[in-house]
């Protein structure tokens, strides 16, 4: 005997029939996923701190999946062939952005035909901030922030100050200093940390902001001099070095951060589980050590806090870059 149905028949059971697999779904949390290996993408070169990061992140999300979380690096053209490639990924969960404020807050500004946009991601969540400081040579006439105001006051641009490259976040809390401060110096930029650093232990170059964690070793061994931190609270790292704010610049405050994003379009049961399983990494007392070791400050703010995050920060940095007329290298 041959079952017959009609088209209204057939309407019905094609419902039910998805009404129940929506159920099941359901009732697991986020159906099937993760049902295989995930991709966390960072925009960075290996060994880094930043891949730090990322491997960190990876290691702590595979516990709350069940799912091994691999590393890609993807350097190049500042975080933005990383961020291109996942913002391009298929709409699954599979394929995560360690995103940076230099991919979102920083690259738009600098980059004419940036081959990404925010509305290509979903914010999930935040990973970490990573906080600045001031510091200078050890022969230079300078112990401290107000001998430095005085200093560079009495000499304009006669301080040469060594960045990590044009348009990077170290060139534009340098810029940002200079304005809340009213100072000039003369910034040099370097491709990178580790020549500046090099050149500032040489005393080719008079100051730097730097990472804490890039620089804290060498001030605690008295090779160079910490003089105010960009934090809005005093650093773990660096008890004894007094904030900006408190020393009466409430303008000279910043950092960068990292978030995890997923392609924009990606399904609510997957990005809440993704969510749940960020804040239960960032939260550990295992994730927060193994941050403050390089530096970073974990925090579990979730997407909706990032956004504002970011949206505050694109106008602040979209605002500095146009008055100084800041160009890409």
């Amino acid at each position: 005997m041959k079952l017959r149905l009609n088209r209204r028949e057939l309407g019905v059971f094609a419902l039910s029939s998805t009404l129940s697999v929506s159920s099941f779904a359901q009732s697991r949390g986020d159906g099937a996923w993760p049902a295989r290996p995930i991709t966390l993408v960072v925009p960075y070169p290996p060994g880094g701190t930043t891949d730090v990061v990322g491997r960190q992140l990876a290691d702590h999300l595979w516990k709350e999946l069940g799912q091994s979380v691999v590393v890609e690096n993807k350097p190049g053209a500042a975080t933005a062939i990383g961020a291109s490639a996942v913002a391009r990924a298929p709409k699954d969960g599979y394929t995560l952005l360690l995103g940076s404020g230099t991919t979102f807050t920083i690259a738009p500004h600098l980059i004419a035909k940036l081959p990404y946009a925010q509305a290509d991601f979903e914010p999930i969540g935040s990973v970490c901030t990573t906080p600045f400081t001031l510091v200078v040579k050890n022969d230079l006439p300078i112990r401290n922030l107000k001998e430095f105001i005085a200093y560079a006051k009495a000499n304009p641009k006669a301080i040469n100050n060594a960045t990590t490259g044009q348009g990077t976040i170290v060139h534009l809390l340098s810029e940002l200093m200079d304005i809340g401060l009213g100072t000039q110096m003369t910034n040099i930029h370097y491709k990178g940390a580790a020549q500046a650093m090099t050149d500032l232990l040489a005393g080719v170059v008079d100051t730097s902001v730097a990472a804490i964690a890039n620089v804290q070793p060498s001030v605690k061994a008295g090779k160079y001099r910490a003089l105010a931190v960009f934090s809005p609270e005093r650093e773990a790292l660096m008890p004894d070095v007094p904030t900006f704010k408190e020393l009466g610049f409430p303008t000279v405050v910043g950092d960068t951060w990292f978030g995890l994003f997923s392609p924009a379009g990606t399904p609510g049961p997957v990005l809440n589980r993704l969510g749940s399983a960020l804040r239960s990494a960032t939260s550990s007392a295992s994730f927060g050590q193994s941050m403050r070791k390089i530096g970073n400050e974990p925090i579990t703010n979730g997407p909706e806090e990032l956004r504002k995050t970011m949206n505050e920060q694109n106008r602040q940095w979209g605002e500095l870059i146009r008055r100084l007329n800041i160009t890409a290298n």
